[in-house]
C-alpha cells in the first residue's frame, strides 16, 4: 500500500483495538471514519468501512477500490457487494449498488450478530436508520471515541510521518520566501505554497493555508483574500504538510520593513509564552498547565483579552485531534503524544501574532519537532 504503515504494525493496532472492545465487552464494531479506517487497516479509499469482530476482519468498500483493497489488504476478507431487481417485465436483472450502510447491515445480519457498536460522533441519522432497517435483529449501538484511546499515543514510525511533513513544509516556505514580493497577494502566496509542497513531496497542505498580510492578521482564522503584501507589513503565515495521512502544522509571524514597537513587544511576548508553555510539557503534567503556563505570560504583558483560543491541539491523522491544550481539558501528558503549541494576541487594527510548533512527549519531557526560526524577519529564518 501506498505510504502505509508496516504490516506488523497495523497488526499491533488492531489488536489493541480488540483487546479494548474485549476489556469493554463490545463484541463488534463498525469503522466509518475515514482516519480510523486508515489506522487500523491501512486503506485510505473513500466511502469505505471496517466491521471487526473477535475473529474476523471486512472492508466495506465498491466497485471503484474493489481491485485495490483486495490487492493491498491481505487477511481482510473485502466486501464489494450489489442488489439485484427484475426489470420491467420481471425477467432479467440488473445489479446495482449496494449503499455501505446496507452493506453492513447486511453484513451484521449474515454473521448473526447480535450487538453492533459504531462510531457515534461520526454516524448520521440517515446512515443509522439504514443500518438498523438492513441489520434486522441486531441492536446497534453508537459509541464515542472508539479508538480515541489508540490514536492519542504516537509509534515511532507514524512521528516519522509527522517529521517528514514538517521538513517538507519548513523547505517550502523557505523556498516561497525568495520569490516573495510587493504586488503578491495573499491568495497567490497560499496557493503556490500548497504547489512548492505538493512538489516536494507531500500528500497535499494539511489545510488551506493562512498567509495573512498587515491588520488582517489580527483575525485569528482569517480567511485568505486579494490583498497585496506591500512593504513595511506585519505577515502571518499558518500553513501545514500531510504525509503518509500524518499532519504537521506551524505558524510563524514576520515583518517585512519597518518593524513597530508596538507589535515587536507583542512578538517577544508571544515567543516568551510558547516557550514558557513547551518547557512545562512532561508525561504526567496536565494538559490545563501548560495552557496557563502560557496564558499568564500573556496576561501579565496586559493582553491576556488577546488571546481567546487554546494554547494548542494534538495532531496525528487529523490536524486538530486530542487532546486539547486549554483550561477545560482533563487528562494529562503521555509518553508519544505530538501537540502543536501556538499561543497568539491579535489586536483589531493593528496586526496579530501567532507563533506554533510541533512537539513530541519524550519518557523524561520533550522534543521540539519543528526546527524553523521564530525570527521577527523573514530573512532570518
Amino acid at each position: 500500500m501506498h505510504n502505509a504503515p508496516p504490516i506488523a504494525e497495523l497488526r499491533s493496532r488492531l489488536a489493541a483495538f480488540r483487546e479494548i472492545l474485549q476489556r469493554r465487552k463490545l463484541p463488534a464494531a463498525l469503522i466509518t471514519d475515514e482516519r480510523n479506517v486508515r489506522y487500523l487497516s491501512g486503506f485510505s479509499g473513500s466511502e469505505s468501512a471496517l466491521l471487526i469482530t473477535p475473529q474476523r476482519k471486512f472492508l466495506l468498500t465498491d466497485f471503484r477500490y474493489m481491485e485495490e483493497a483486495r490487492r493491498d489488504l491481505p487477511g481482510w476478507a473485502v466486501v464489494v457487494e450489489k442488489l439485484a431487481r427484475p426489470d420491467a417485465e420481471g425477467k432479467e436483472k440488473e445489479l446495482i449498488p449496494r449503499a455501505l450502510m446496507e452493506k453492513a447491515g447486511h453484513l451484521a445480519r449474515r454473521l448473526r450478530l447480535r450487538h453492533l457498536v459504531v462510531e457515534a460522533d461520526d454516524m448520521r441519522v440517515l446512515d443509522m436508520r439504514a443500518l438498523r432497517r438492513a441489520a434486522r435483529n441486531t441492536r446497534v449501538e453508537p459509541k464515542d471515541k472508539l479508538l480515541c484511546e489508540l490514536r492519542l499515543v504516537k509509534s515511532a514510525w507514524e512521528v516519522r510521518q509527522i517529521e517528514k511533513a514538517l521538513r517538507i513544509q519548513e523547505q517550502c516556505l523557505l523556498e516561497l520566501f525568495e520569490s516573495l514580493g510587493e504586488g503578491l497577494t495573499e491568495r497567490e502566496a497560499a496557493a503556490r505554497l500548497r504547489y512548492l509542497m505538493v512538489r516536494a513531496g507531500a500528500d497535499d497542505q494539511a489545510f488551506e493555508p493562512l498567509f495573512q498580510v498587515g491588520s488582517h492578521s489580527s483575525l485569528p482564522h482569517g480567511r485568505t483574500t486579494r490583498r497585496l503584501l506591500r512593504a513595511d507589513a506585519i505577515v502571518l503565515v499558518d500553513w501545514g504538510a500531510k504525509k503518509a495521512g500524518y499532519h504537521s502544522d506551524l505558524t510563524r509571524t514576520f515583518f517585512l520593513g519597518t518593524i513597530p514597537g508596538r507589535l515587536r513587544k507583542i512578538h517577544d511576548l508571544v515567543v516568551e509564552a510558547q516557550r514558557r508553555a513547551i518547557n512545562r510539557i512532561a508525561p504526567g503534567v496536565p494538559f490545563t498547565e501548560v495552557d496557563a503556563a502560557a496564558r499568564e505570560v500573556i496576561r501579565k504583558g496586559g493582553y491576556g483579552k488577546a488571546f481567546g483560543h487554546s494554547t494548542g491541539h494534538g495532531l496525528g491523522l487529523d490536524v486538530h485531534e486530542p487532546p486539547a491544550l486549554s483550561a477545560r481539558e482533563k487528562g494529562e501528558f503521555l509518553a508519544g503524544m505530538v501537540v502543536a503549541v501556538e499561543p497568539g494576541v491579535y489586536c483589531p487594527g493593528l496586526g496579530g501574532v501567532r507563533i506554533e510548533d510541533d512537539v513530541l512527549v519524550t519518557p523524561h519531557g520533550h522534543r521540539v519537532l519543528s526546527r524553523l526560526k521564530r525570527s521577527l524577519r523573514w530573512n532570518a529564518l
